[in-house]
This record gives C-alpha cells, sequence and structure tokens, in this order.
C-alpha cells in the first residue's frame, strides 16, 4: 500500500463526534487498517533482510541479476503497456537490477489478478446478445457528424456498449444534491437495487440508504451490495458483507485485501452505480459517505457530480453491474440476465429526441483503453472548446499532446484542478505538466473553496463524458471504471454551466505563477513525473 493511500486511508471517514483519547487510540490500534498496515510493513522488513542476505553473496548473484534485469527490461519495452510506464520500470530495475528485479516480479506475476481478469471477460462474454444497439437508434445515429458515429461504432464493437435514446438525464452539480433523489428513489423500489461503490462509509449518507434497503429487503425487493475492499479498508469492518447478509442483503467485497507477497490493491473497482428496478441508474464521481455530500469538510468544500438516468440507457448500467457481480461469485455460475434486461415496459417516446446516452466500463481486464479512447475522440473532434475537471492529472503522452494540439489550433482548452488536494504528493505530480500545458495556450484554474472530485470533459455544448474516471494512470490503466457519454442531450446544458459556475470561484494559474516556484520544487516535481505512472 503506499504512503498517500495509507493517508488517505487514515484520514477517512472517522467519526463525526468527539471520542476520548484511549477510546480513539484502541480504535486505531485494532482496526482492520492497522492489522493490514503491520502486515505491509512485515513483508517489506522480509523482503530488505532478503535482499540484504543477498548482497552478502553479490559477486554470485550480481552478473545472473544484471542479465536477467536485462531480459526483463527488453520485455518491459515490447509489452503493450503505456511509454510512459515502460519507462518508468525500466528505470528501476536499470538503476536497482537485483531490488528492482524483485520489485517488478512480486507486482506483475500475480495469479490473482489474471483469474479475475478471465472471469469478468467471460461474463462479458456471456451477456454478448445484449451488446448491440437498438436498430432504430443506429439509424438515428447515421444522421449524426462523423465523429460521434465513429464513437457509437468503437464502444459497441469493441467495448460492448451499446447507444441509446429515449433516456432522460439528470444533472447534480454537487454531491449534496443527490442525496435526496436517491433515498427517493430507492424508496419506489419494486422488484431489485444493485448498489456497487467503491466506498461506502458509516454516517448519514450511507445510514440513511441502508435503513431503506432493509425495508426494501423485507417488502421482497432483491438488494445487492458490492464494493471495494480498499476504498473500505477504514470504514468497514473485514466481514461487513456478513452484517449485510444478516439483514437479508446480497454483498459481494471486491478483491479482498491480502498483502503479503500481493498487488491486488493495484487493480480496484473505482466503479459508482446504483441500479433501481433497471429503470433508474445513479453514477458519477460521489461515493456513499458523508464528505461526497459535505456532511462534513476535511479540503473545504468538496465539489463533486452526479447524474440519474431513468429510460432505455439505464440497460448499461444494469449489464455492467452484473458482469462484474457475477465475476465475483466464489461459486462459477451462469446467472440469467433477461429479467433484469426488460426495458419495453418503460419507453417514454417523447425523449427520443433528447441526444443519445451511452454509459460505457472499462478495466485492466481489457485490451483496449476504452475510457482514454473515449476521451481523446472528445478533445481531438473539438472545434471551438473544450472543458475539464478532473481531481488528478497525470495524463499520458496520448491525451498530453491532444490537449496542447488542440490548444495550438485555437480552440479555447480550461482545465478545473483542486487548490487543496486531498494527496499531496499526487498533487505535485500534477504541477509538474502545468508549465507545459500553460505555454501551449491551455487554460489552468483551481478551485479556492476546495477540492474538485468531478470528472468530466466536455466539448462544444454538443458532446460529454462523465463519470467516475480521473485523468491519471490509475483510472486510466489499473482500476475498473465507469463514465456515460453525452450526445445532444439536454444534460450538457446544465454541465457546461455547472462548469462555468466553478469557474467564477477559481483562479488561473499563471506562467508567472509557476516561474515563482523555486528551483527546488520544480526539480522535485520532474523527478516525480518520471515515476508518475506508478502513483
Amino acid at each position: 500500500m503506499d504512503t498517500d493511500e495509507m493517508r488517505e486511508a487514515l484520514k477517512t471517514n472517522a467519526k463525526r463526534v468527539k471520542e476520548p483519547l484511549m477510546k480513539a487510540v484502541f480504535r486505531i490500534l485494532f482496526s482492520r487498517l492497522m492489522l493490514v498496515a503491520v502486515l505491509v510493513v512485515l513483508q517489506m522488513y522480509l523482503i530488505y533482510i532478503g535482499l540484504d542476505w543477498l548482497s552478502d553473496y553479490s559477486k554470485y548473484f550480481a552478473p545472473v541479476c544484471s542479465v536477467l534485469a536485462g531480459i526483463v527490461i527488453l520485455i518491459i519495452l515490447n509489452s503493450k503497456n503505456n511509454e510512459a510506464y515502460k519507462l518508468s520500470w525500466s528505470i528501476i530495475v536499470a538503476v536497482l537490477p537485483i531490488a528492482g528485479l524483485f520489485i517488478y516480479l512480486v507486482t506483475h506475476i500475480n495469479p490473482m489478478n489474471k483469474q479475475h481478469f478471465k472471469k469478468v471477460n467471460e461474463k462479458i462474454a456471456a451477456t454478448e446478445e445484449y451488446q448491440t444497439t437498438p436498430l432504430p437508434v443506429r439509424d438515428r445515429v447515421k444522421e449524426t457528424d462523423r465523429n460521434f458515429r465513429k464513437m457509437v461504432n468503437y464502444l459497441e464493437f469493441t467495448g460492448g456498449f451499446p447507444a441509446y435514446d429515449n433516456t432522460e438525464v439528470k444533472y447534480y452539480p454537487i454531491g449534496d444534491d443527490v442525496f435526496e433523489d436517491m433515498c427517493a428513489e430507492l424508496e419506489k423500489a419494486e422488484e431489485f437495487i444493485f448498489i456497487e461503490y467503491f466506498i461506502i462509509a458509516p454516517g448519514r449518507f450511507w445510514g440513511t440508504i441502508l435503513d431503506i434497503l432493509e425495508r426494501k429487503v423485507n417488502e421482497g425487493v432483491e438488494v445487492r451490495v458490492m464494493y471495494d475492499d480498499m476504498g473500505c479498508l477504514w470504514t468497514v469492518p473485514r466481514r461487513y458483507f456478513k452484517k449485510l447478509h444478516q439483514k437479508g442483503i446480497m454483498s459481494h467485497v471486491f478483491a479482498p485485501i491480502r498483502p503479503f507477497l500481493s498487488t491486488y490493491y493495484n487493480n480496484r473497482d473505482h466503479r459508482k452505480i446504483m441500479v433501481i428496478d433497471g429503470k433508474v441508474a445513479f453514477s458519477g464521481g460521489i461515493n456513499l459517505a458523508d464528505e461526497y455530500i459535505n456532511e462534513f469538510k476535511r479540503f473545504g468544500t468538496w465539489k463533486d457530480n452526479a447524474f440519474m438516468l431513468h429510460g432505455d440507457a439505464v440497460r448499461n448500467y444494469t449489464l455492467m453491474f452484473l458482469q462484474m457481480w457475477n465475476a465475483s461469485e466464489e461459486v462459477d455460475r451462469q446467472e440469467g440476465y433477461r429479467e433484469y434486461l426488460n426495458i419495453d415496459s418503460f419507453r417514454k417516446p417523447d425523449l427520443e429526441n433528447d441526444g443519445f446516452v451511452i454509459p460505457y466500463a472499462d478495466g485492466p481486464n481489457r485490451q483496449d483503453n476504452v475510457a482514454e479512447n473515449v476521451y481523446l475522440d472528445i478533445i481531438n473532434g473539438a472545434t471551438n472548446h473544450i472543458d475539464i475537471m478532473t481531481p488528478y492529472l497525470i495524463p499520458d503522452n496520448n491525451i498530453l499532446h491532444a490537449l496542447k494540439h488542440a490548444a495550438k489550433t485555437g480552440v479555447e482548452v480550461n482545465l478545473i484542478m483542486p487548490h487543496i488536494p486531498d494527496k499531496k504528493l499526487v498533487n505535485l505530480v500534477s504541477k509538474s505538466y502545468y508549465r507545459e500545458l500553460i505555454r501551449a495556450g491551455v487554460h489552468i484554474y483551481e478551485y479556492l473553496p476546495g477540492f474538485v472530485h468531478t470528472k468530466m470533459v466536455a466539448a462544444d455544448t454538443t458532446i460529454c463524458a462523465t463519470g467516475t474516471i480521473n485523468l491519471d494512470y490509475r483510472s486510466l490503466y489499473l482500476h475498473y471504471e465507469c463514465g456515460c457519454l453525452l450526445y445532444h442531450n439536454s444534460a450538457i446544458v446544465d454541465i457546461e454551466e455547472d462548469f462555468t459556475g466553478t469557474l467564477i470561484k477559481c483562479r488561473e494559474i499563471t506562467l508567472a505563477r509557476i516561474n515563482s516556484w523555486t528551483v527546488f520544487f520544480t526539480i522535485f516535481t520532474g523527478i516525480l513525473r518520471v515515476f508518475a505512472p506508478l502513483l
């Protein structure tokens, strides 16, 4: 577990009332997080002892390790990974042939990851019949511009994500606003509720939802909850899923943390999905924890977003949830989908002309970088302006080049970042990209009231992608993520208004401000940037 993740977990979602000092100390000492931390430290110590022992025999092992390091570097350079990622690992293995080689092998030879990738892909393949855009929608897509037609083809045939019309989209510019609607829609549930979130945490938000879920179970509604073990490492007990089972709620823990010689934590379920009866879906940047609705504040105002879908496009979110749920089943069995994916009963013809909606997903199991390609298509297809909000800015060369090229061609590129970071080290890496982007003509702003957690890329008030996907290597390459592509949908106007309203609360970062940074700061961030793909 890296330092930033540990620090974030230690701070996240503590009880909101003051505790006696000894009670707080005991709560921390005997928490699951502390147990994992101790095991990780022990693992690192054992690795250190092993490497120290090897150093006593370096004259025997060094030549062999040097040869192996050279072979591994060749393997890294010829892999399908991102170029910056390959460069970072090549430097580590070349400079530290023994330790670097060992760390690389430990972090890349992980049967648990490969087994899960295989299961997810099997479930995706099993749902092929649901991965086709309806013919009436495809006929309408033919009337759109060439760039969007290409995106529809790509998402359907490469990712298995059909395009839909006939879907109402309600956009929430801050997490606080979604709470009431989410609870109201859950109360309406008659058949099933599916919940998949990176973080759930005790408090007003999750506590209110859990109360509703318990009532719905008693009414005969099928309720399933899946949460990520790393995201919930500090927030819930290790066997919290059993407590949910006792309430009649089916539950899965995604990728339980097993620290010893395991890097399973690198591929997390960062998605946020709530589906109700296959008719309504919620997603966006918020997790089910109080800080996301500003019930309390750690980093000033938490600027996040969410959206609700009502209509045909909910089918994609239902399908994405079931694919991941079934891949996480301990017993390998094929579960039927048809009863959850019938959309004919709630069609709304009056919404057919409100553009198109395409929910999509991405993850380390896929050969194509779906999320990145969606962002690139939006950026490269823009003719007037591009508006971006992201909490972290660690782009690969493809996105970095696309942003600079767009600005140089006269497209107005505006990028909003947080002023108060939640992860200081990652924020420093983000700042290392400021100078070259601004020199290319990109306008960078920092949100003064606090932290921006919104993820969105919009262009020309015509097309927008929003959801859980940050502009960093973890979201684009390592985590399971989900997004929603909107085209000529009325919600895009609301999203652009949100961007404009947020911009008023920002200050622009100028070259003069960047030139005032110390030489040490510039050098330090430059060094961090080399290893950005590993953060």
